[in-house]
């Protein structure tokens, strides 16, 4: 019996990133830079952001994930590989 390909999280993978984005994040974050291979976003409300979708709309585009901090704000800072 043939094997069910998984679907991935993303819904539309050629869905612009951007706007994917702006509308996980909401009012609990923000885009600092964007550009076609990098992207800089900023937690604003750490509790209430959407961590799990966001981190999994960035990876499952083929981009390096970071978090950073910078005094008291954090930072995701994403590369495409």
């Amino acid at each position: 019996m043939a094997e069910i390909p998984p679907i991935p999280p993303v819904s539309n993978p050629q869905a612009d990133v951007v706007d994917q984005l702006a509308f996980l994040m909401g009012e609990t974050g923000g885009i600092i830079e964007s550009s076609v291979t990098t992207y800089k976003l900023k937690v604003f409300h750490t509790r209430a952001f959407p961590w799990d979708d966001v981190l999994k709309n960035l990876l499952y585009r083929g981009y390096k994930v970071a978090v950073t901090s910078h005094k008291a704000d954090l930072f995701i800072e994403a590369k495409k590989q």
